[in-house]
C-alpha cells in the first residue's frame, strides 16, 4: 500500500470518528433535555392563554328585509403610560398619522402621571392600637385614548406597530454595526496584543458588549411598546339606520353590569321594544380558543380547543318601513297643523292582524337615547289608555246587532239631541246633531249619543261587559311586549265595574267610564272589517339566522276560538261605518279611488286637578279601513289635546281625519292597491261634498 493510500485512510477514519462522537454527544444531550431534565417555563411564566372571540348581536329587520337595528364591532383604545415610558412622543406621532388626531392632543394621555398617596394603616400589637402612615407611588395605567375605532383603522394601527422602531434602538444598531466594522481582524488583534495594545482591545470589546446588552433590553422594551402601548377593548355598538322610524317598536339597548371578560365587549341588553322582548334570541354566544403564546406570538401547533362564536339571530318584523315612513311624515305634518300634546297612529292588516306601522309623537332617536326623556320613549299606542268617546259606539252597535236588539234599517228616536234616561243626568248630542226619528244607520253616521245610550240600555250590564271582553277591551292584546312601566302594554280599565247603574251604562255606550288603548280600538275595528273575527296583533314574522334560515315562524292567530260577532252583524256594522264617510261625521276622509269606512270620536279629558271632565281639552280619534268591501288596511289616528288652528277643529273628523287620509293615499300607492271607485260612482259622488261645518 502506498503512502498516499495510508494518508487517505487515516483522514477518512478520523472524519468517521469525529462524526460518530458528535452524534453520540447529540443523542446524550437529547436524552438529558427531554427525559432527565426537561426545560419547563418558570412558575411566573405561563404560555397558556384563553382567547375569547366576541359574538355579534343579531339584527332587527322589517318585513322586506330592511335593517332597522344592527351591531358594529368597534374598538376602544387604552394607553398604558408605564409601558410607554419615555417613548410617549414616538407613540403619539405614529398614532396621530393613523387616526388623524394631533399628536399634541394625544401626548398628555400617554405620559406618566406619578402621584404619592398616603394610607393610614392601623394594627393592634399586644392590645395596643398602632397607627402608621404608609406612602405609596401610584400612576395612571389604563387611560382611554380613543373610542369607537373602526376595525380597519385599528388593523392598520396594529400592522404599523409591528414595524415600529424606537429611535434609540436604531441608534444602537448603527453603533454596534460601526463597532463591528472597526473591530480588527484576528491577525491584527494578535499583533496588537503582542505589541502591548491589549487594554485598547479589551476596552473596545467591553463597549460593544455594553451596547449589545443595552440593545437587548431596548428590544424587549420595544416589543412591549409594540404590543401593549395602546391596548384594544372590543366594543359592540348598536346602530339604528332608520333613526326615529319605528323607534317605539324596535326599542333600544343598554349596557350590562356583568363582570367584564377580557376580549369580550360589554354585553348589550334590550331595554325596550323588540330589543327587550327578543333579547335572548338576539344575544350571541362568544367563542373560545385555548392556545399558547410566547414572546407575543401564538404557538399555533399547541392550539387546543377551539369554539367558534355564534352570532345572535335576526328578528324579522311585520313593520313595512316604507309605510312606517309615510306614517312618520303624516304625524310630523299633524304636529304642525294642530299642535297636539301627543299624537299616535297604528296601521294593521285586518285579515292577519299584522302591524305594518306604529308611530308616536313625541318620539326619540334610539341612536341618541341618552338624550331622550321617558315621555319621548313611551309607546303611547299600547301604554296610554284614554276614554274612547264615540269610537266605542262600534262595540255598542255591534253588540246590539249581534244580539238582535236592533238592525241597521231599524228606527230610533234621537229626541232632538237631548234625552232623559230612567235615572241620572240627561244624554246630549253635539250641537247641530239634533236628530229626530232616524234609522240606526243615520244615527251612527251622525254619531248620536242618544241612540247609542238607548242601545246600550237595551242590553244587560253583563252582556255589555261580555262584549267588551270579547272585543279585547279589558285585556292586553298580546302584542309581544312584556313587563310593565314605559314598555309594558296596558290592559285597559273599566271604572267601578261592580257598581254600574243606569246612568253609567248609558255613558259607557258612547265611550265614557272606561279606558282603552289605541291598539285595542284599532284591533276591534279591524275585527269588524274581518267579518267579526278578532285577530291577535302581530309584530314579528320570524326569527332567522344571518343566512336567512328560519328558526321560528309566527303565523296569524285569532284572538279567540271564534268570531266576536256574527258575520251578519259585522256586515251591518260595515255598512254603518261606510255611512260615516259618505254622509256622516267622517266626510273629510273620503278618498278619490277607494271607498272608506270608519268612525270618528271626540272625548272630553278628565282634568287632573278637579277630576271632572274638562271643557276645553279633548282626545280626538279617527279609526277606519279601506277598501270598504275588501279591507286591506285599518288605520287609527289619535290626538291628545289638538288645538283649533285656522279652519281646524278638536273633533275627531277634522283633527285626525286629514292624517288618516294622507296615510291612506300614500299607503295605497306604495302597496300598489287597485282602485275600487270610479269618479261617477254614487258612493264617490256622495263622499265628495264639502265637509260639514262642525264634524264630530
Amino acid at each position: 500500500m502506498s503512502t498516499d493510500d495510508r494518508n487517505l485512510r487515516f483522514w477518512l477514519r478520523g472524519i468517521a470518528w469525529t462524526m460518530g462522537a458528535a452524534l453520540v454527544g447529540l443523542g446524550v444531550r437529547l436524552v438529558f433535555v427531554q427525559g432527565i431534565s426537561p426545560v419547563v417555563p418558570q412558575s411566573t411564566e405561563t404560555t397558556v392563554q384563553k382567547i375569547v372571540r366576541p359574538a355579534r348581536r343579531g339584527d332587527i329587520l322589517d318585513a322586506r328585509g330592511k335593517v332597522l337595528a344592527t351591531s358594529r364591532m368597534l374598538h376602544d383604545l387604552y394607553a398604558d403610560p408605564v409601558v410607554i415610558g419615555t417613548n410617549a412622543r414616538v407613540v403619539a406621532e405614529y398614532a396621530s398619522k393613523v387616526f388623524g388626531i394631533p399628536a399634541e392632543q394625544l401626548l398628555p394621555k400617554l405620559k406618566l402621571n406619578p402621584e404619592w398617596r398616603t394610607n393610614r394603616v392601623v394594627r393592634v400589637e399586644g392590645g395596643v392600637s398602632v397607627t402608621n402612615w404608609v406612602a405609596r407611588l401610584y400612576t395612571n395605567r389604563s387611560v382611554l385614548v380613543l373610542s369607537n375605532v373602526e376595525p380597519a383603522l385599528y388593523a392598520r394601527y396594529r400592522e404599523g406597530m409591528t414595524n415600529l422602531v424606537l429611535p434609540r434602538y436604531a441608534e444602537l444598531r448603527e453603533e454596534i454595526e460601526r463597532g463591528r466594522r472597526e473591530t480588527p481582524r484576528p491577525w491584527d488583534r494578535l499583533r496588537k496584543m503582542l505589541t502591548g495594545h491589549g487594554d485598547e482591545l479589551r476596552e473596545q470589546s467591553s463597549r460593544v458588549s455594553a451596547l449589545r446588552r443595552e440593545r437587548e433590553k431596548l428590544r424587549l422594551q420595544q416589543n412591549e411598546v409594540r404590543l401593549n402601548a395602546l391596548v384594544s377593548a372590543p366594543v359592540e355598538q348598536r346602530v339604528y339606520p332608520m333613526g326615529i322610524a319605528a323607534s317605539h317598536v324596535v326599542g333600544y339597548t343598554t349596557n350590562s353590569t356583568d363582570e367584564l371578560v377580557r376580549g369580550v365587549p360589554v354585553r348589550l341588553l334590550g331595554a325596550e321594544g323588540i330589543e327587550n322582548r327578543f333579547d335572548p334570541e338576539l344575544h350571541g354566544v362568544p367563542g373560545l380558543v385555548e392556545t399558547h403564546r410566547a414572546k407575543g406570538r401564538e404557538l399555533v401547533p399547541l392550539r387546543g380547543r377551539e369554539l367558534e362564536p355564534r352570532d345572535g339571530l335576526n328578528v324579522r318584523l311585520t313593520i313595512d318601513i316604507q309605510l312606517q315612513s309615510i306614517v312618520e311624515q303624516a304625524l310630523d305634518d299633524a304636529v304642525e297643523a294642530i299642535s297636539p300634546k301627543a299624537i299616535s297612529c297604528v296601521v294593521v292588516r285586518p285579515k292577519t292582524g299584522e302591524i305594518l306601522a306604529i308611530g308616536n309623537r313625541p318620539t326619540f332617536d334610539p341612536n341618541r337615547v341618552r338624550w331622550s326623556t321617558p315621555e319621548q320613549r313611551q309607546n303611547r299606542v299600547i301604554t296610554m289608555p284614554s276614554e274612547p268617546g264615540s269610537t266605542f259606539k262600534l262595540l255598542t252597535y255591534a253588540a246590539a246587532f249581534d244580539l238582535g236588539l236592533a238592525t241597521i234599517d231599524g228606527r230610533v228616536n234621537c229626541e232632538g239631541g237631548r234625552w232623559q234616561p230612567p235615572s241620572g243626568r240627561p244624554v246630549k248630542d253635539v250641537e247641530g246633531h239634533g236628530l229626530g226619528v232616524v234609522t240606526y244607520e243615520e244615527a251612527f253616521a251622525k254619531s248620536s249619543n242618544v241612540a247609542a245610550a238607548k242601545l246600550g240600555l237595551s242590553m244587560s250590564t253583563e252582556q255589555m261587559i261580555g262584549y267588551m271582553e270579547r272585543f279585547g277591551f279589558l285585556n292586553r292584546t298580546g302584542i309581544m311586549y312584556s313587563g310593565s312601566g314605559w314598555g309594558g302594554e296596558h290592559p285597559g280599565r273599566l271604572l267601578n265595574r261592580d257598581r254600574i247603574n243606569v246612568e253609567r251604562q248609558g255613558r259607557l255606550s258612547y265611550g265614557y267610564g272606561l279606558y282603552v288603548t289605541p291598539i285595542q280600538t284599532a284591533m276591534a275595528a279591524a275585527a269588524i272589517a274581518n267579518d267579526g273575527v278578532l285577530m291577535r296583533p302581530m309584530l314579528v314574522k320570524s326569527v332567522e339566522t344571518a343566512e336567512g334560515r328560519v328558526v321560528a315562524r309566527f303565523d296569524p292567530l285569532p284572538a279567540g276560538p271564534g268570531a266576536v260577532i256574527r258575520p251578519e252583524a259585522a256586515a251591518q256594522m260595515r255598512r254603518a261605518m261606510r255611512s260615516v264617510v259618505t254622509s256622516g261625521t267622517g266626510k273629510i276622509v273620503a278618498l278619490d279611488d277607494f271607498e272608506v269606512a270608519g268612525k270618528t270620536g271626540t272625548a272630553h279629558k278628565v282634568d287632573a286637578v278637579t277630576k271632572h271632565q274638562s271643557n276645553d281639552k279633548y282626545i280626538s280619534t279617527f279609526v277606519g279601513y279601506f277598501p270598504a268591501e275588501r279591507p286591506e288596511l285599518c288605520i287609527l289616528v289619535l290626538a291628545d289635546e289638538p288645538e283649533k288652528k285656522g279652519g281646524g277643529s278638536h273633533f275627531g273628523g277634522k283633527a285626525c281625519g286629514p292624517v288618516f287620509k294622507a296615510i291612506a293615499q300614500h299607503a295605497a300607492s306604495h302597496l300598489g292597491m287597485l282602485p275600487t271607485l270610479r269618479t261617477n260612482d254614487p258612493a264617490h259622488v256622495a263622499a265628495t261634498p264639502a265637509a260639514e261645518s262642525r264634524t264630530r
